[in-house]
């Protein structure tokens, strides 16, 4: 969902506020539970704009007599509207639940033929005949949504023409045409005040009157758009996870209890009064969220760092918590999924052996292989000082607690010839890994800009290329899934999940409303070994150029019980120029 609110636009503070995810000026038109249920999901967008305007240049600053100026904001806000944008804006969700899991794959290639766009109002576009004979097939025992919702165009279809998939296309390919002669006002352009002379003036006139605290007091809302989205994606699961504990209580008979364990030591029991109880906690969360959202309005320096550089604690209890321990719906028999991530195999280069050093022979430590490529430049072509391996374990070791991921922001001028190219095609890619660990926490370390204390790679100052910070605390990670194109040299998305499957925190280069999912994706999984003992995520290692990192790999660490030890770890072997990345016991 948190995708979904990032590609339309949409608030998520709204959305927690009206509990539900709101288009623009209108009422809710995504269906919650059926994109959370689905199986494949595509969002369709088409935003045109033909005219801009502005008025700021002939706008001037009226301050009001007697107003105190520590609540400025309470009377004008922190921005005004200088004009609007006119044109029109079409969405489209789609969501696809598929009944039988071995046809998700040939269900998703179908879609993606009938949402083949034209390239123009009446040409043809989309399936061969010898697809469209096999469509009935292919869409038997699916249940297909769309939800739609427009401003401008005027009447996009003839209203008894039913939503399905080619009108979603028909209508997408027109819809430029459309508002080109019915456009309206889609969105206010906001300014700053401190872009009005006016106000500066006005403001400097307080300042000289009052000394330098007496002036203007604005509150500055830009963090608050991170830590909003951290608090949707929290009442968003749960949320769904209040609707999937009235099904349990309806249809207790697909379901099953979890096993206890050491993750999971009280999972809920399939009666009427547990599952109550776990559905009346899972709706005083959301009423917590629901509160830090509002506090943020008087309050926006909650959703930065305290006075001693730390992250404030989270208001709500980690939603994978509960979903670890909710009873699980009992699987269909179905034949294996060939979209089931692979395990990586890659070699480490001497360099990235020589980085890990003494380590490889600890036997509380493996290293998952590597995943990802090399460089896709020769090194002469690259800054060949900023060409190399990294390993973020120190002595002595200490777990982490924090993860945020940056990418790469290609700017023009800064590279020339193929180091320009080799940016500007790792747009959005994996750049740096910032991280935390406990050391950091014990000895009071000031934390970086991003909310974590060392980086790996090259970090970006832009906030909109980070990921939310994963706070591992809360959300113990036993999974790492890398993905990359074959012989790209850059890593196009990291995911960490935790054990109930649910992501800690993710960054990919496409979707969002970001680029395209590349072809050739290859999506691979890391995790630690099978069996007694319990394992974290203790940091990364992996190899960097100049621009991106090239590859990257997860490295965990045992959690001693009752100072037993059990094996795991990386050895080092092969040739003079390779060094082959295995587990020395245990291996997969």
């Amino acid at each position: 969902m948190a995708d979904i609110i990032d590609a339309l636009n949409l608030s998520a503070s709204a959305s927690i506020k009206y509990g539900t995810v709101k288009g623009s000026g209108s009422a809710s038109f995504v269906n919650e539970n059926k994109v959370s249920q689905s199986d494949v999901s595509y969002i369709i967008t088409v935003k045109v704009t033909n005219e801009t305007s502005t008025i700021a240049d002939h706008m001037m600053f009226n301050p009001l007599e007697n107003m105190d100026p520590r609540h400025f904001t309470d009377f004008f806000g922190d921005c005004f509207i200088s004009g609007f944008l006119e044109g029109g804006e079409f969405s489209a969700i789609i969501s696809i639940k598929v009944n039988d899991k071995s046809k998700i794959k040939e269900v998703k290639a179908a879609a993606e033929v009938d949402l083949a766009i034209a390239a123009a109002p009446g040409l043809t576009a989309g399936a061969s005949s010898s697809v469209d004979k096999k469509k009935t097939r292919v869409w038997n025992d699916t249940e297909t949504t769309i939800s739609v919702n427009w401003s401008g165009g005027g009447e996009i279809k003839d209203p008894a023409t039913k939503w399905d998939l080619a009108t979603v296309v028909d209508v997408a390919s027109r819809f430029p045409h459309l508002v080109e002669t019915s456009a309206q006002r889609t969105s206010a352009i906001l300014m700053k005040y401190t872009s009005l002379r006016s106000f500066v003036s006005a403001d400097a006139a307080l300042v000289a009157k009052n000394g330098p605290a007496g002036g203007y007091s604005i509150k500055n809302y830009e963090l608050c758009q991170l830590y909003t989205m951290d608090l949707f994606s929290a009442y968003m699961a749960y949320k769904s996870m209040w609707t999937q504990l009235s099904d349990m209580m309806k249809h207790a008979h697909r379901f099953q209890e979890r096993d206890r364990s050491k993750d999971v030591p009280d999972p809920i029991a399939l009666t009427a009064e547990s599952l109550n109880a776990a559905r009346l906690f899972a709706r005083k969360e959301m009423t917590l969220i629901a509160d830090e959202n509002a506090r943020l309005i008087r309050e926006p320096e909650l959703s930065d760092v305290d006075e001693h550089g730390e992250q404030r604690p989270l208001p709500y209890t980690y939603p994978g918590k509960l979903a670890m321990r909710l009873p699980a719906k009992i699987p269909r028999p179905t034949t294996p999924d060939p979209t089931t991530p692979s395990r990586p195999s890659r070699k480490a280069t001497k360099d990235e052996a020589a980085a890990i050093g003494a380590y490889a022979e600890r036997d509380d430590l493996h290293f998952s292989p590597l995943s990802g490529d090399g460089p896709s430049l020769p090194l002469a072509l690259l800054d060949r000082g900023k060409h190399h391996a990294f390993c973020t374990l120190s002595a002595p070791l200490s777990p982490l607690t924090k993860v945020r991921f940056h990418a790469h922001e290609h700017h023009y001028g800064d590279l020339f010839g193929d180091c320009r190219r080799h940016s500007r095609s790792s747009q959005g890619c994996l750049s740096a890994i910032g991280y935390s660990t406990r050391a950091d926490a014990d000895a009071n370390a000031r934390s970086l800009e991003d909310g974590t204390h060392q980086h790996v790679g090259h970090p970006n100052d832009n906030l909109t290329y980070w990921s939310r910070q994963a706070d591992l605390g809360f959300a113990p990670v036993t999974t790492v899934v890398v993905e990359y194109v074959h012989g790209s040299g850059r890593v196009a998305g990291v995911v960490l999940k935790d054990a109930a499957g649910v992501e800690v925190t993710s960054w990919r280069q496409y979707g969002q409303a970001k680029l395209e999912r590349p072809r050739g994706l290859r999506v691979e999984e890391q995790s630690p070994p099978k069996g007694e003992g319990g394992w974290v995520l203790a940091g990364f290692w992996g190899s960097v150029d100049a621009v991106v990192v090239l590859r990257v790999g997860a490295i965990w660490k045992r959690e001693e019980e009752g100072g037993k030890v059990q094996g795991g770890g990386l050895c080092a072997n092969g040739s003079e120029s390779e060094v082959s990345a295995s587990v020395r016991s245990g291996a997969r």
